[in-house]
């Protein structure tokens, strides 16, 4: 008996085709290994305010608020993990 050790072959999600709150359950899945927890040693946070088809709109509260870095690095750092693990043709707009 051969056994096939393709393990790392995934089914990819077609992110477009979810309902609203299985996208959500993706994206806070995505966040929460890394990036809710970075956000929060620096004493902020971000949410979810809305996603529009590959557009995810958040806001950062606490000091990620008036950080000038949140609109930079940040969202970079929130964007990418979100390709990477989610669908790469997600944009992260800060609204």
């Amino acid at each position: 008996m051969t056994q096939n050790n393709d393990s790392k072959t995934e089914e990819k999600i077609d992110f477009l085709k979810l309902e609203v709150d299985e996208q959500v359950r993706l994206i806070d899945d995505a966040l929460s290994e890394q990036v809710y927890m970075a956000l929060e040693m620096d004493g902020g946070g971000m949410e979810i305010m809305d996603i529009e088809g590959t557009d995810i709109l958040i806001r950062y509260h606490g000091a990620c608020g008036g950080c000038p870095i949140s609109e930079s690095g940040t969202l970079v750092f929130i964007e990418q993990t979100l390709k990477e693990k989610v669908d790469e043709r997600i944009q992260v707009k800060i609204v």
